[in-house]
């Protein structure tokens, strides 16, 4: 996989939008691996981590995950680095590897970076020549949450569709990069997306926070539309700031 192409970012989400479990999961390293262990190991893991169900702190050692994997410790040692190398685990010698642990301070610099790479997205994918079809794609994943936001009103959203709703949500910030035509800029963003994914899990399940994240989007999309690329940019970094406080939340 070539991080910055087109083919990266949409391949990328419409796994996630088709709810290809599989693919999904595989994706969000955004690497693909040789061995049917390693893959299996990467898909599990890095789902399992950004869904909490193993949570951050968490010791990995290598003799239970030869006995769930039923493999030996060389196909485990490789997973783990690519593991490291997506920012999900961290190595500590003489220690192991644990699920990495962040702090406010970590969080708050997380999404402050964030905010400045996704607005930097959307003021270079401003100089496509793709704008009209750059904007289809936006208000197709709007109207898709929207529709979303107003079954919700009437019944609770189930698993699937609260699921899908927080995929289209992540798709619409990557919709920039996939036009932003800066492999530089989309590979810095693609080593933070997977922690700040962690906390967005979590708070994306709120009604509350879908409906300020999708009001939101819709400003930015307006102002994108209408050609007023720095508005825009301004709006998805002031929409960083606000998750940052969702995030904080879930501490």
């Amino acid at each position: 996989m070539v991080l910055g192409s087109r083919s990266h970012v949409i391949s990328h989400d419409i796994h996630k939008i088709d709810g290809r479990q599989d693919s999904l999961e595989v994706n969000v390293t955004g690497r693909s691996y040789g061995g049917k262990c390693q893959f299996l190991f990467i898909a599990d893991g890095s789902s399992d981590i950004l869904h909490q169900r193993i949570p951050l702190g968490e010791k990995l050692t290598l003799k239970n995950l030869q006995a769930q994997f039923e493999v030996s410790s060389t196909p485990i040692r490789e997973a783990l680095t690519r593991l490291t190398e997506d920012g999900l685990v961290r190595y500590y010698s003489n220690i192991g590897v644990n699920v990495i642990e962040l702090s406010k301070q970590d969080l708050t610099e997380l999404y402050q970076f964030m905010g400045d790479l996704d607005r930097l997205a959307i003021l270079y994918s401003g100089n496509s020549p793709e704008h009209e079809q750059i904007c289809k794609i936006l208000e197709d994943n709007i109207c898709y949450t929207l529709k979303l936001e107003e079954k919700a009103q009437q019944s609770p959203l189930s698993k699937e569709e609260t699921e899908k709703w927080i995929n289209y949500s992540d798709h619409f910030h990557l919709i920039f990069y996939d036009y932003c035509a800066n492999s530089r800029l989309t590979l810095a963003a693609e080593k933070l997306r997977s922690q700040l994914t962690i906390f967005s899990n979590l708070y994306e399940t709120q009604a509350e926070s879908q409906h300020n994240i999708g009001q939101m989007h819709k400003q930015i999309f307006e102002a994108y539309k209408n050609g007023e690329i720095t508005k825009a940019g301004d709006l998805m970094k002031q929409h960083l700031e606000d998750s940052l406080q969702y995030a904080l939340s879930c501490l």
